[in-house]
């Protein structure tokens, strides 16, 4: 019995990493979201673009709730779903920086993000 506990609680702590999504480095998001949103329709490709534009003007705020907003939007391709997860993921690691650097704005929405889970 106590190996049966040990391979379910071995199994459910791979489980966990498998599904989370690794931040892009900052000089990655702009050619990844490029590439999966380049056949997209005219305001998905424009939701990437914005995504782009406020991490690159490192906009932490604006960046998190536009890669979040564009993650849960239903008309994604599975490539275009993991762009905007990754992204989003780095968009979260450039708002927690911010927060971090004093940004209240960065502050107030992580507080907010973090009570939201």
């Amino acid at each position: 019995m106590p190996v049966l506990v040990v391979l379910i609680g071995a199994a459910g702590c791979s489980r966990t990493s498998v599904n989370s999504p690794r931040a892009l480095a900052p000089e990655q998001v702009a050619p990844t979201l490029n590439s999966a949103f380049k056949d997209a329709k005219p305001d998905v490709k424009e939701a990437a673009s914005g995504v782009v534009a406020a991490l690159q003007s490192q906009d932490a705020p604006k960046a998190f709730v536009q890669s979040q907003n564009l993650t849960e939007r239903p008309d994604l391709t599975p490539e275009q779903r993991t762009a905007a997860a990754l992204s989003r993921a780095a968009a979260l690691t450039q708002l927690q920086a911010a927060a971090a650097n004093g940004n209240k704005a960065a502050e107030d929405l992580l507080q907010a993000y973090r009570a939201s889970k």
